[in-house]
């Protein structure tokens, strides 16, 4: 049976995807959104750990593994810091 919400937007798993957000980054603004965010959902949510270590700086953003649930959230919380946001790729499930 084909499972239509895997890999959606409707996918409300604990699965997680690795993905990319391309960021307007100034003095590390941008990843202390993310982190601030991201420590305080895991703290709310025991079945999501966040560990800062484990955001990756890459060229023009960070990449992170992250429920689906949760991209549009840190793109939000981003938004309320100011931090432009020129674009977000989910790659595949890790």
């Amino acid at each position: 049976m084909l499972d239509t919400q895997r890999d959606t937007p409707a996918d409300y798993s604990d699965a997680l995807y690795r993905v990319y957000f391309e960021v307007g980054e100034w003095q590390q603004i941008a990843l202390g959104a993310i982190s601030a965010f991201l420590l305080e959902r895991s703290r709310d949510h025991p079945a999501f750990h966040f560990d800062p270590a484990s955001v990756q700086r890459v060229d023009h953003g960070y990449a992170l593994d992250l429920p689906m649930q949760l991209i549009p959230e840190v793109v939000r919380a981003l938004a309320e810091r100011n931090v432009a946001v020129y674009q977000v790729v989910r790659r595949g499930r890790v």
